[in-house]
Order: C-alpha cells, then sequence, then structure tokens
C-alpha cells in the first residue's frame, strides 16, 4: 500500500512535469526551425519527482529505512515512468493528436536515455530523503533550549514552594489557561489559582519521567510525560509571548496498563 501510494504521487508529479515541458516545446518550435526533442528536455523530470516523492515519504518514516526499499521503490516508479513514456511515444508517433504546430517535436528516446532514468530516479529518492533528515535534524537541535526550558518549567509546577505560590503561578500559567484533571474534571485558570496554594503543603514528590515535545506552531510546544510516582501521563501546551512561556492546557489522565 505504501508503495503504490508512493508510485501514484510520483507518476502525477511526472506527468504534471511533462505537460509543462510539452507546452514549453510547443512555443519554442514555433520560433526555430530545427527538430526539439521531447525527452532531451524532460530528461530531469524523473530526478525531479523521485526528488519530491524521497522528500514527503521521508518524513513519514517511509522510505528510507534501509536500500532494499529504496531500490524497490526506484524500480516501481521506474516502470511508472516507461508506461508514461510509452503512452506519449505511441500518441506522438501516430500522430494522434493531428498537430501540424507539432511537426518538429520528436518524441524517440533510446536505450541509454532509458538506463539513464532509473539513476536518475533513484537519486531523486535518496536525496529527497537527505535533504528532509537534515532539515528536520536542524529542527530538533532549534527545540533542545525549549526542551531543557520547558522540562524545567514543567518541573517548577511539580514543587510544593512554586505551587504555595500564587505570584510565582501567575507568572507560568497563561491567562487563558485550561486544565482538564485524572479525575476528569475541568479546571480554568481562577480556580488552579484558588485552590493550588491551599494543597501545597501537602503535596507529594512527583517525578517526570519520558519526557518529549513537539511542536504545534511557531511558539506553541506541547509536551508528554509521565509521573514515575501515580502512574499518571500528563500533557501541557505551552505559549510564548514576549518571551515568557506560559501554560496553556494542561491534561492528566491513567496511564495505559
Amino acid at each position: 500500500m505504501v508503495y503504490f501510494q508512493g508510485v501514484t504521487k510520483f507518476i502525477a508529479s511526472y506527468v504534471f512535469m511533462l505537460v509543462v515541458i510539452f507546452t514549453f516545446n510547443i512555443m519554442v518550435i514555433q520560433f526555430v526551425d530545427e527538430p526539439v526533442s521531447f525527452w532531451k528536455a524532460a530528461w530531469p523530470m524523473g530526478m525531479i519527482a523521485g526528488f519530491l516523492l524521497g522528500f514527503k515519504m521521508n518524513e513519514k518514516r517511509q522510505v528510507r529505512s534501509n536500500i532494499g526499499s529504496l531500490l524497490q521503490l526506484a524500480v516501481l516508479c521506474f516502470v511508472g515512468s516507461l508506461t508514461v513514456q510509452g503512452v506519449i511515444s505511441y500518441i506522438g508517433s501516430s500522430n494522434l493528436l493531428e498537430m501540424k504546430a507539432a511537426k518538429n517535436l520528436t518524441v524517440d528516446f533510446d536505450a541509454i536515455w532509458l538506463v539513464s532514468q532509473f539513476g536518475l530516479i533513484l537519486v531523486g529518492l535518496w536525496f529527497g530523503g537527505w535533504i528532509n533528515e537534515k532539515l528536520e535534524g536542524g529542527q530538533l537541535l532549534d527545540l533542545l533550549p525549549c526542551e531543557a526550558k520547558l522540562l524545567t518549567l514543567e518541573s517548577q509546577l511539580l514543587q510544593p514552594s512554586v505551587r504555595g505560590d500564587q505570584q510565582q503561578l501567575e507568572l507560568l500559567l497563561h491567562a487563558d489557561f485550561i486544565e482538564i484533571g485524572a479525575s476528569g474534571r475541568m479546571y480554568d485558570r481562577a480556580q488552579i489559582l484558588n485552590e493550588l496554594p491551599s494543597e501545597a503543603v501537602d503535596y507529594p514528590v512527583r517525578t517526570i519521567e519520558n519526557f518529549r515535545l513537539r511542536e504545534l506552531s511557531e511558539g506553541l510546544i506541547q509536551v508528554f510525560y509521565s509521573i514515575a510516582e501515580n502512574a499518571t501521563q500528563r500533557t501541557s501546551i505551552w505559549k510564548l509571548e514576549d518571551e515568557q512561556w506560559s501554560m496553556i492546557y494542561h491534561q492528566g489522565t491513567r496511564r495505559a496498563p
């Protein structure tokens, strides 16, 4: 199913680019007397379509798991491109379109051209995945300082000294803060500011485990973690405004057995 979807996307991109090349060639032959080779003009399109597919599928971790899967996908895309090329060449050689304006546009291709297409598709798939990994790696590096900062803030909210200090809570909780507790009860910011300080003295030790995060949008990050002592899974959404992080949403639930 993954390969079928990938080949379908490849062919769609490939056909679109061939249409663009064909239109461009039709415009060019109006001004030249020499024959123009359609497939020579379309030579890099297989690599470009492969690059787009490799980039997209690597985002979903569907391509670059091993060289075998990459080769299989390249072969299927190559077969798909051959089908498209065969149809177009048949139409052109049979003059089914009966386009007098295209009399100088040749659609013949040779074996060397075919072999090079497979190599270009394979290179495009690999390079697209490689570029995506590099870009994603840069994003992860950008998130590392945020991870350390938000882990510190989450840890502070588990400390009795912070939970009992209303001024600190006001800084950490966004004006639109909402919490859904493990019991299913919903709290707004005013309720939390009213109830949390009174519970701070007897608040038990809580240890964060498996802390991770994801960026929802610029300045909006969701964190996930577990509490070791009571087997709960928690998630919070933090918002960055005026270089200040504040929690806008929090939810706790029982960890799945």
